[in-house]
């Protein structure tokens, strides 16, 4: 897929899966408006993918659970007529480790504010510059525990529940103006986590993914990749789940029935 003379947002791209994804933009020949919310973050990542890519590389640092600075953002990218064509709302807050009856209401208030807040800001203000050139595409990063939870984890799933029913709302909204939207949901992703996780608990989970392994951040850029490019012309609102078959099985393996 090429991406070349292209310009592509990622929100929460300094480590991890918003990485792994400005890296795979950046191969196709993609230019880069790299968010992150720490500055030096920003800056060293933005660097190495000049260095590494020879891509133009823009600097977005940004909380975008905070409306003033993602309204920051994008007023500097309208300024420098800056033509976006793709955005990624990868930006993300576990909020995990809480029971539901446990779940304190701060918790959950701030993953809407950076799930689904600062997602519905940063595509609201990405789509009014899409429509004003004639179109372009957004990919939501979503998790396939939207779709069969598991514990500890109230808030996180109900914000990627609001992710996806949001997703498919502003497909329709979008769609007269050439604008698609689409979702990319993904499973169990190794990250900078799995480091910290003992021997015994990756391989249960390597166990019970029928693929056999987890998701590499590479595994889901390809896929955002493919619904941003011209490849999918004709898909919106639409998703395409990448968990290694998880949300497919009805229990994992180690689960009596």
């Amino acid at each position: 897929m090429n991406f070349s003379k292209k310009t592509v947002m990622i929100t929460g791209a300094v480590r991890n899966t918003g990485l792994a994804i400005a890296k795979e933009f950046a191969a196709a020949g993609a230019n880069i408006i790299l968010n992150g919310r720490k500055d030096s973050d920003v800056k060293r990542v933005a660097d190495a993918l000049r260095k590494d890519y020879g891509v133009e590389v823009l600097e977005a640092c940004a909380d975008i659970a905070v409306e003033k600075e993602v309204d920051r953002v994008f007023d500097s990218l309208e300024k420098q007529n800056i033509k976006l064509d793709v955005l990624v709302n990868n930006a993300v807050v576990q909020a995990v480790g809480y029971s539901f009856v446990d779940t304190p209401l701060d918790v959950l208030e701030n993953a809407f504010k950076i799930n689904v807040f600062g997602l519905f800001h940063c595509a609201q203000r990405a789509a009014k510059m899409m429509i004003a050139q004639g179109g372009g595409s957004i990919v939501n990063i979503g998790s396939n525990t939207a779709i069969r939870p598991v514990k500890k984890r109230t808030a996180y799933v109900a914000t990627k529940g609001a992710a996806a029913s949001l997703t498919r709302a502003m497909a329709i909204d979008l769609a007269e103006y050439n604008i698609r939207v689409n979702m990319v949901i993904a499973g169990y992703i190794n990250s900078d986590r799995w480091p910290k996780l003992a021997k015994e608990d990756i391989e249960r989970r390597h166990k019970n993914i029928p693929l056999g392994h987890e998701c590499m951040g590479k595994d889901i850029a390809r896929g955002v990749l493919f619904m941003a490019s011209d490849e999918s012309p004709r898909t919106t609102g639409s998703s395409i789940l990448i968990d290694g078959g998880c949300t497919t099985q009805l229990v994992p393996t180690d689960c009596d029935v």
